[in-house]
């Protein structure tokens, strides 16, 4: 890919109101730090060491049905509990509050051997399914205020267990970047008297440079302030706040365009690529300023290059300010340009 030298921009994220530094010179510096390789094929369909394959018991001792299809169950050892110790501290350096909660584990497939990008558009369909009943169910739960649906793949993000798997942390408070998000939505609104989501999907729309896919409900592109390098959102084009709120045929284009965005990832360095996908949903209550949110799919790939990880150093860490190291718009151009057809399928094919 050809880069502009020098090229450097500090650009505005409307959406959690920060600055991010666009450095197109910094992905070239030589590199001899640690290094990503491909991870390995796996290679069984089942594995009965696998806490998340069909009919295994689990560290716990809760046994696994036999499912054939996505697969739901409260995590054995969950960050958050319903019936978390009751506990109120109010001094200025020891506060403290009940952490209440809970914690949900997806299990996507009984398939072992795969990952998302893999599956069928018909079970990913099955997949959204669950996630739409997931978030009803959690909600409904006056304790809960939100509901972050999330995946974390591959070894380079610190998953343990290989098996096709999400999960969802039901919490009682809004997390941080979603109330960030959510005031964002709320000031936008004030200032604006419009959607930051359905404006921001018209800009995308009509400068073009920066979309990845798009489908007659759904728009993929990769922002302008992005933070990483592949980061990209799903973003509806309609204005709903909840996955919920999605009919039957949204549903499908998300799924569709989700699966072909996910494969274009596995296509790019033809590995298996690790990444963080946050579904990010209006928190539970049922108010206007809830509502004023866009409900949208953020995904955080870590890798810059086949080999070269993305880590947040001293200034980003220390000082606040993400340095994306390629312009977006290159990002999207290279993405743009891959197949939707998955190299492993090519090369069986071959």
């Amino acid at each position: 890919m050809s880069l502009e030298k020098n090229n450097w921009e500090r650009r505005w994220n409307p959406v959690l109101r920060e600055w991010v530094i666009i450095a197109a010179n910094t992905n070239e510096r030589p590199w001899s730090g640690a290094k990503v390789s491909a991870i390995e094929e796996k290679s069984l369909e089942f594995d009965e060491g696998c806490y998340l394959c069909p009919g295994v018991t689990r560290a716990s001792g809760s046994h696994n049905p036999h499912y054939t299809k996505p697969f739901a169950f409260t995590n054995d050892f969950a960050s958050f509990g319903l019936n978390a110790p009751v506990v109120h501290r109010n001094s200025p350096f020891d506060y403290a509050e009940p952490a209440l909660g809970t914690c949900r584990v997806i299990c996507f497939t009984p398939k072992h051997n795969v990952t998302m990008a893999e599956l069928s558009l018909a079970e990913i369909e099955d997949i959204y399914s669950v996630w739409q009943n997931e978030y009803r169910s959690l909600a409904s739960n006056p304790v809960i205020k939100n509901v972050l649906i999330f995946e974390n793949k591959g070894k380079a993000i610190g998953v343990s267990n290989p098996h096709p798997h999400g999960q969802i942390y039901a919490t009682g408070y809004v997390p941080k970047i979603l109330e960030r998000e959510v005031d964002s939505a709320n000031i936008y609104r004030k200032e604006k008297n419009s959607c930051l989501f359905c404006d921001l999907v018209k800009h995308e729309t009509q400068n073009k440079s920066q979309i990845v896919l798009e489908n007659e409900h759904f728009i993929a592109f990769i922002p302008s302030f992005a933070r990483f390098v592949y980061e990209t959102y799903i973003v509806p084009r309609r204005h709903v706040a909840r996955i919920t709120e999605l009919t039957t045929g949204e549903i499908e284009a998300l799924a569709s365009i989700h699966k072909d965005l996910i494969v274009k990832f596995d296509n790019l360095f033809e590995m298996s690529f690790p990444n963080i996908t946050m579904l990010h949903n209006a928190p539970t209550e049922n108010t206007n300023e809830n509502n004023n949110f866009h409900f949208h799919i953020e995904f955080y790939p870590p890798l810059r290059s086949p080999d070269k990880l993305k880590y947040l150093a001293g200034f980003e860490s220390g000082g606040g300010n993400i340095i994306n190291p390629i312009m977006p718009e290159e990002a999207a151009a290279q993405l743009r340009g891959i197949s939707t057809v998955h190299y492993k399928q090519k090369n069986k094919i071959q």
